[in-house]
């Protein structure tokens, strides 16, 4: 599904990451594990396109995605959801889900929205703004922009990062049911231990290389 093949990035002048190499099948959930500065971040803005690589290739279905805009790579079935703000804090709870799925077909977009309410439990809050959630809850919308596209791959920055334990089975369940069954692609990075239960396998990085994989 995903062949990330020899990359080399960085901001500037500064170099993040140095060769790294690794591929994700379908199905395969792959946690990013590593400290602060390790370069996990990195890879999922590279992936995304969002970083543009220095050397290496990075491959979606075959398909070499070097060159793609963020855009085009959404179509191609990728989305990638940052720890923060990934919501507009001026628009509703509907507002933020219509946004991010403008590109949709406008029937196919409602019927999505409304199971992502049945599915999380947030209808009473579709007409409120981002700032009177819980940090779950905009979590998990945060999850259901991304969602709405219906992803073969997610990249997901700290999906459980200040979620308490009721928004953190919500969410467990999302990723269980709306994204492993289908057989789809994600990689995490993550550092708490209920992440245990989801992953397929697991990369440690360390100084922008990878330092180990882990079953």
């Amino acid at each position: 599904m995903l062949k990330v093949e020899n990359i080399s990035a960085g901001y500037g002048k500064r170099q993040i990451l140095y060769d790294v190499s690794f591929e994700v099948k379908e199905g395969e959930v792959v946690l990013l594990t590593g400290g602060n500065g390790s370069g996990k971040s990195t890879l999922l803005k590279c992936i995304y396109n969002i970083i543009a690589l220095w050397s290496g290739n990075i491959y979606f279905q075959s398909e070499n995605t070097n060159n793609k805009k963020s855009s085009d790579l959404i179509h191609k079935g990728i989305v990638y959801i940052p720890q923060k703000d990934f919501y507009f804090e001026n628009l509703t709870v509907e507002e933020n889900l219509q946004i991010s799925g403008h590109t949709i077909p406008k029937k196919e977009l409602i019927k999505r929205i409304v199971e992502f309410f049945e599915l999380t439990g947030l209808t009473k809050f579709k007409k409120h703004k981002p700032f009177n959630l819980s940090g779950g809850e905009r979590k998990i919308l945060a999850f259901g922009m991304g969602l709405i596209h219906k992803p073969r791959l997610l990249l997901f920055d700290e999906p459980f990062a200040g979620v308490d334990a009721r928004n953190s089975e919500i969410l467990y369940n999302l990723f269980k049911d709306l994204i492993i069954k289908p057989n789809n692609g994600v990689i995490i990075v993550e550092h708490k231990d209920n992440v245990k239960q989801l992953y397929t396998w697991k990369i440690r990085m360390e100084l922008g290389n990878i330092k180990n994989i882990q079953s």
